[in-house]
């Protein structure tokens, strides 16, 4: 916006504005005082340019957006701690109990014991928040000694742990506030409303689907993945305390469609078929996660998941010379996922 307002363009102004009766030859004392002047007033130009950037929220960031987006009600998701659960045995096998407040650590993580479900199977907080609790597996060690542990096995996810909200979603929720607008328990409101439950990034909202005064809300994770029970049961929770008197909600999340892709594959020299197929997998990632929960603007079907942009992920493979005999989930057509469903990659079998 101040491009123009350079050390230049401000010295050339101040000279023009001191008479011509006075000297101002480069090297009089009114030029090296201009000299001195010029690039305080651009570098502050430059500053305000950073400044008009922080103030709009299709550009601001950080701390700035947040504050930006708090005052339409829009409040950025901060990140959780996941809570796992845990199985204690002692030398001999057999399960064992410890104490409540116990703690573990594992890849630099920790987890303290906060509830016993069952002998030897308990429920561990992370201390840390964030989405890295949520998938470390194997085995924990004691920070202090436990008399008689055998091993401590990390088992599943009670509670599902999520990351600070990024700028991007913050930005997308922010606009959808302010340009869609929710009253009275449309769409729009029981959008904005599942949007706002940490561990959502997107909805889709049904009137009417079961008959009248029905609605239903189909949830999908940050990832563009299904949302395990606890987001649908909070999300739910939330959308009773809000929604208008009357109304019959149902709230589920987004069900999976797997994509199992299939081909034969040359490779180039040195190229081995684990790595091709690990950064293939990859990109399709990528590919669904760009299409999930998307509706076509013409046929007003959710968005295909389309063979030829599956070809093309192998095809921009620098290891992958050529391929044959490419099938996606045992066909060539594209595949039409319902109302409901994410794709989500399956078995990849290349040879």
């Amino acid at each position: 916006m101040f491009e123009e307002r350079t050390f230049e363009a401000i010295r050339d102004e101040i000279l023009e504005l001191i008479p011509d009766t006075l000297d101002k030859r480069e090297g009089s004392v009114i030029y090296s005082a201009t000299v001195y002047i010029a690039p305080k007033m651009a570098e502050l130009y430059s500053y305000l340019d950073v400044f008009m950037n922080l103030t709009f929220a299709d550009t601001a960031v950080g701390e700035n957006l947040t504050r930006r987006a708090a005052e339409f009600g829009v409040y950025r998701k901060i990140a959780t701690s996941a809570v796992r659960f845990a199985i204690i045995e002692d030398a001999t096998g057999a399960r064992l109990d410890i104490p409540i407040g116990t703690r573990f650590t594992i890849n630099n993580l920790i987890f303290t014991s906060t509830a016993r479900t069952s002998v030897g199977y308990y429920q561990l907080l992370a201390e840390q928040t964030g989405t890295e609790s949520n998938n470390v597996m194997g085995e924990l060690l004691p920070l202090e000694p436990i008399e008689n542990l055998g091993s401590v096995t990390l088992a599943g996810v009670q509670t599902t742990a999520i990351d600070t909200e990024s700028d991007e979603s913050l930005r997308n929720r922010l606009t959808i506030r302010v340009q869609k607008q929710a009253t009275s328990g449309n769409a729009f409101h029981y959008e904005q409303w599942a949007l706002s439950v940490p561990g959502v990034g997107a909805a889709k909202v049904v009137p009417l689907w079961n008959g009248p005064n029905t609605v239903k809300v189909i949830l999908l994770g940050e990832e563009r993945t299904p949302v395990d029970g606890s987001v649908v049961t909070a999300a739910r929770d939330l959308i009773e305390s809000e929604r208008p008197i009357g109304a019959e909600v149902t709230v589920t999340s987004a069900t999976t469609k797997l994509i199992n892709v299939s081909a034969t594959l040359t490779l180039a020299p040195g190229a081995t078929l684990g790595d091709v197929i690990a950064q293939f997998t990859e990109g399709l990632e990528e590919y669904l996660k760009s299409v999930a929960f998307v509706t076509n603007e013409v046929t007003g079907a959710p968005e295909l998941i389309r063979y030829t942009r599956i070809a093309n992920i192998l095809l921009d493979l620098p290891p992958i010379i050529d391929f044959a005999n490419l099938l996606v989930n045992g066909s060539t057509a594209n595949i039409q996922p319902t109302f409901e469903e994410v794709g989500v990659a399956g078995v990849v079998s290349f040879t």
